[in-house]
């Protein structure tokens, strides 16, 4: 994802993927990270419209654990 004049200022981290190693670049509102990684809201609650692999990006940046969409299993 590239910064737009919406992102500007938003924090650019990449998430590596513990299974293939696949780096991916995300976008993070500094606002939303901070409410996140307080614990003062729910992942769901703080990114609702975002799509379930980006919250999943953001938990793996947190945990420091995470799987990609190509990697996941499709029977969950």
């Amino acid at each position: 994802m590239n910064k737009n004049e919406t992102t500007e200022g938003w924090l650019q981290r990449e998430v590596t993927c513990n299974v293939c190693k696949d780096v991916q670049s995300v976008l993070i509102d500094p606002y939303r990270w901070e409410s996140y990684t307080a614990g003062r809201r729910a992942i769901q609650n703080v990114w609702p419209e975002k799509t379930a692999a980006y919250r999943e990006q953001i938990i793996g940046l947190r945990s420091g654990y995470h799987v990609c969409d190509s990697c996941w299993p499709k029977d969950y």
